[in-house]
């Protein structure tokens, strides 16, 4: 009984912080936007030029943070019989999923210098391997929020110029697997059995820190929680991971 009380009241707790910190986000990039279309006319300094799109850029990634406090907030309330589901067909999903998580990418990464070698590529690429009519039976707002996690993890643990995420769709005939596999970082050996901890953060060693709140695995393996699915993890230090999601054919 105290433990389902700890739980509501942490909920209750992230779900005030969420709203406390949207309303003053979206002034704050709502007026640097504006701010920043007037900033031709106006002929700003450089230097203000440039404070004024960190301030919005920075003013962005935080938005983003909270839209995902309150998914996580969501996900972690809600019951497995309160859930709406259909069938969703994957390649579709996960193309638009690929596309969001490069742009996202390429919005957060300063341009850099090109090359010497010209036979090296630079960008993010995702390979999709998934049958064309293949579904799973599932709440598609929640399979989305899995796949583009996933996603986002895959290019975030990575620090190559050229990052290719492999993303694998099988049908095992009592089941459906989705695999996203990249190329970066890998996971420490002690750092597996957390991962799916709240607030948990692995170390990100080649830039010393990691944006986000530690919540997006958590979230993720909630979700397959309430579909009676699966996730596990295959990760080799320096060669990196393979994270399987998994949902049950109904």
């Amino acid at each position: 009984m105290s433990e389902q009380k700890d739980v509501v009241i942490t909920s209750r707790a992230l779900l005030l912080i969420s709203h406390k910190l949207k309303t003053p986000l979206s002034i704050i990039n709502g007026y640097s936007e504006a701010i920043l279309s007037q900033a031709k006319k106006e002929k700003f300094s450089p230097f203000t030029s440039k404070a004024l799109e960190e301030i919005n850029k920075q003013g962005g990634r935080m938005s983003v943070l909270v839209d995902k406090l309150m998914s996580f907030n969501k996900v972690m309330t809600a019951q497995t019989e309160g859930i709406e589901k259909q069938p969703v067909y994957l390649k579709n999903l996960i193309k638009e999923c690929a596309s969001k998580a490069i742009a996202q990418e390429e919005e957060n990464t300063p341009p850099a210098a090109m090359p010497e070698d010209a036979s090296l590529k630079r960008g993010t690429f995702v390979e999709i391997d998934c049958p064309e009519h293949l579904s799973v039976t599932a709440n598609e707002e929640m399979l989305r929020l899995c796949i583009r996690e996933l996603l986002a993890n895959a290019i975030k643990f990575n620090n190559k110029m050229e990052k290719i995420i492999k993303v694998q769709c099988a049908n095992h005939g009592d089941s459906i697997s989705i695999s996203v596999r990249d190329y970066g970082a890998g996971i420490r050996p002690q750092d597996v059995n957390r991962i799916f901890e709240p607030f948990y953060q692995v170390d990100d060693y080649f830039t010393g820190q990691v944006s986000g709140w530690g919540l997006g695995l958590p979230m993720v393996k909630r979700i397959l929680d309430l579909h009676d699915g699966s996730i596990s993890v295959v990760s080799d230090r320096g060669l990196g991971s393979i994270f399987t999601i998994s949902f049950p054919i109904v």
